[in-house]
């Protein structure tokens, strides 16, 4: 709470210093304080320290302390367990005694605190009688709070009653005595009299009038009506400082003071002078409206709300289906309204209204005719004036549109009709209006390509920039060349852009449409989406060429089997048993590898397809084991062939030629270095024993030592004593790769 020397501050700062000073002295303390609520903590705002005494304490020492609901009493802070670390009892200088009694008002708030303190422990602490004063002089000191707060509002309620006055620039206020002088002049009576305060204060206020209204004595009929009704209202003609007349609207009212006497007047007015001449000139605006109205369609209606008239010309009582010389009043208007728009009509004209709004009334809705019963369709524009805050007349006119509805619904149905032809195609389609570059898409745009419809852009440049960039000039040239050009038909293939980065092909095709000079206005199209389309194409381009590819490559095999078994045979029987088998080997890695679409097969199936015959006696004596690896198209058939031939060897002359021989197949791969490689391993024992190597090798062996000879493979034929082996050795690498003619 800040001190001032304001003069209309009734308690000056030395009452709150002879208060501190009077409790000290009265309980004999060395010092007295009164500390108030500041922003955020208590504040010093008076103390007192004993002359005589030279223990001194800081003030702020006080103002740290709490608030106590009562008197609170501390004969020593040393002892205190709450007080005893606070500062008022800290370092060699710090207070023994201490005491405080709160501020609160009547209502319990409290403003600050009454403490003494004193360098001395008083273990009687106070007495009784030093307790009850304390009491009331801390009531003493609420009560001079309480002055000075009430002091300040006072203060704070004329400055705000004087910036009123002020800023109340559009209306005069003038106070008045008895007699009619001026007393108060505000800063809008100086702006619209033209006289300033200092100049017209003691003036009798009747010079504002006209000489008219001061010779009939106007300005005195208007105090002795104030005096009788409480208030006298009046709109007339005024005078400027300059003799100037403006048209003015005011009300005067007398001023009581507390016991109701009357201690003059207060005259409240404004300058109207725009807004008659607005008047007038609307009355006139009016009639020239109704002339012009005269000559043509349209129908006026005028609805004077003081009267509750209604007013139709010829035309409205047409359009509702009535005789011109037909009584009418608003609920003829209603029952003039179709069923379905009756409530909502009488809804906006309320609105109208309501002198919250605007006053303005634009609607469309349908009438029946009251006695022909044809339905129109009619839109309706109207304005509502209102006066003193209540509407007071609405006027407007109506147009029969009844026409132009049924066309509107027309194109509302043929626009329908298109959206649903829209939705139930697949492509995107597309109206391009070429004067303003804007593009309309249908729904399809979204889910053909992910877009949301917000990413959609509405122009032609948002189609172009989706366009991929090696097809986008020839696409602007050859939709450049069809718009300036005289076709009417547009077709291109292109990619276009998808909202995750893909591509789809596309095959868009547009309609160009001309004004009469022939210039292209409008184009409207539909985007193909042919991805899928072109993708199966090349699949079947590719599987043609692929199966082309291998039955050259099957024939040519069959061809060189064929060749190289009847080569030199000289038992044309068991030639052709030998061809015959060997044909079915490759038949089973045929059909192994079709059931994998020729990509790769598990070398497990390639293995049990080669070797199958020879494992329905007894699946023990060729013992199979390795990974389930995959092997390419051609390390299969080769894979196979060598298998078949190995084991139609062993029948015949090695570990399956006898009733004890069998056969351990096993191949892995090895991790080393920097590429794996493979390994495969056909081991013959308990077959005859092989007492020398063969002096002729066979289409067979030749088969199986070129069967990995490509890629960096090799296949190792031992005769043992004990049996065959044969070591197959290639790049893992290689026995995976796929040996395409296509695929190169």
């Amino acid at each position: 709470m800040p001190w001032s020397d304001d003069p209309l501050n009734k308690v000056p700062k030395q009452s709150f210093d002879d208060a501190a000073r009077l409790a000290a002295e009265l309980c004999r303390m060395a010092y007295a304080a009164i500390c108030l609520h500041g922003a955020e903590r208590l504040q010093v705002h008076a103390c007192y320290s004993s002359s005589e005494d030279s223990w001194q304490l800081q003030p702020v020492a006080c103002a740290e302390a709490p608030i106590p609901e009562g008197l609170l009493v501390v004969p020593d802070l040393r002892h205190d367990p709450v007080l005893r670390h606070s500062c008022l009892a800290r370092g060699e200088g710090g207070a023994r005694f201490y005491a405080a009694v709160p501020l609160k008002t009547a209502q319990g708030d409290a403003l600050g605190i009454l403490c003494l303190l004193d360098p001395a422990p008083r273990p009687e602490g106070l007495s009784m009688a030093q307790q009850e004063c304390l009491d009331g002089l801390a009531r003493q000191i609420v009560t001079l709070l309480e002055l000075r707060r009430a002091g300040q509002q006072y203060r704070d309620q004329k400055m705000l009653h004087e910036r009123i006055l002020g800023s109340a620039t559009d209306y005069a206020i003038i106070a008045m005595d008895l007699n009619g002088r001026v007393t108060r002049w505000n800063t809008g009576a100086e702006r619209i009299f033209g006289w300033r305060e200092d100049e017209i204060l003691g003036e009798p206020a009747h010079i504002v009038f006209t000489p008219e209204d001061r010779a009939a004595g106007r300005p005195e009929a208007e105090m002795a009506l104030a005096l009788r009704d409480g208030r006298a209202s009046d709109e007339r003609w005024h005078l400027r400082k300059g003799g100037e007349c403006f048209w003015a609207s005011g009300e005067m009212m007398p001023l009581k003071d507390e016991r109701g006497t009357t201690q003059g007047f207060l005259k409240i007015l404004r300058d109207r002078t725009r807004q008659r001449a607005d008047d007038a000139a609307l009355h006139k605006v009016q009639d020239q409206l109704r002339l012009a109205i005269a000559a043509t369609d349209i129908g006026i209606f005028d609805y004077d709300l003081i009267t509750g008239n209604l007013g139709w010309d010829a035309r409205v009582y047409a359009l509702f289906g009535l005789p011109p010389d037909t009584p009418i009043s608003y609920d003829t208007f209603l029952a003039g309204l179709h069923p379905d728009d009756r409530a909502w009509v009488d809804q906006a004209v309320k609105a109208a209204l309501d002198p919250a709004g605007d006053g303005t009334y634009d609607i469309v809705y349908r009438t029946v005719g009251l006695t022909d019963g044809v339905e129109r369709w009619l839109s309706a524009k109207g304005q509502a004036f209102f006066m003193e805050g209540r509407p007071v007349r609405f006027i407007g006119s109506v147009r029969d549109i009844t026409e132009s509805r049924r066309a509107e619904q027309t194109l509302r149905e043929t626009e329908e009709r298109y959206r649903l032809a829209a939705r139930a195609t697949n492509d995107a389609i597309w109206d391009w209006d070429l004067q303003t570059d804007h593009l309309r898409w249908n729904e399809a745009v979204q889910t053909l390509f992910g877009y949301t419809a917000d990413a959609v852009g509405p122009s032609g440049a948002w189609w172009k920039a989706h366009i991929h960039p090696d097809d986008c000039e020839r696409v602007k040239a050859s939709i450049r060349e069809a718009i300036e050009g005289s076709t009417e038909n547009w077709t291109e293939e292109y990619r276009f852009r998808r909202a995750d980065g893909s591509y789809a092909s596309i095959l868009d095709r547009g309609y160009v449409l001309r004004d009469e000079a022939g210039k292209a206005v409008r184009m409207i199209g539909a985007m193909l989406d042919m991805t899928e389309r072109k993708r199966a194409e090349e699949h079947q381009r590719l599987l043609t060429g692929e199966l082309q590819h291998r039955i050259k490559n099957t024939l040519a095999m069959v061809q060189a089997i064929a060749s190289q078994t009847l080569r030199g045979a000289t038992d044309l029987d068991e030639a052709r048993e030998a061809f015959a088998a060997r044909l079915i080997s490759l038949g089973r890695a045929h059909d192994i590898l079709t059931q994998a679409s020729w990509t790769a097969a598990p070398i497990g199936e390639v293995v049990e397809g080669a070797l199958s015959v020879h494992r329905q006696t007894d699946a023990s004596r060729i013992r199979v084991s390795g990974p389930n690896v995959l092997l390419g198209a051609k390390s299969a058939l080769s894979l196979a062939l060598a298998l078949h031939e190995l084991a139609t060897n062993a029948a015949k002359y090695g570990a399956l030629s006898n009733a004890d021989g069998f056969v351990d197949l096993r191949w892995h791969v090895i991790h080393e270095g920097e590429q794996p490689r493979f390994y495969l391993t056909w081991s013959e024992q308990g077959g005859p024993p092989i007492l020398c190597p063969p002096t002729h090798r066979g289409f067979g062996s030749r088969l199986i030592e070129r069967s990995f000879a490509v890629d960096a493979g090799e296949v190792k034929l031992t005769y043992a004593p004990t049996g065959l082996v044969c070591r197959l050795e290639a790049p893992f690498s290689a026995i995976q790769e796929q040996h395409s003619e296509l695929a190169a």
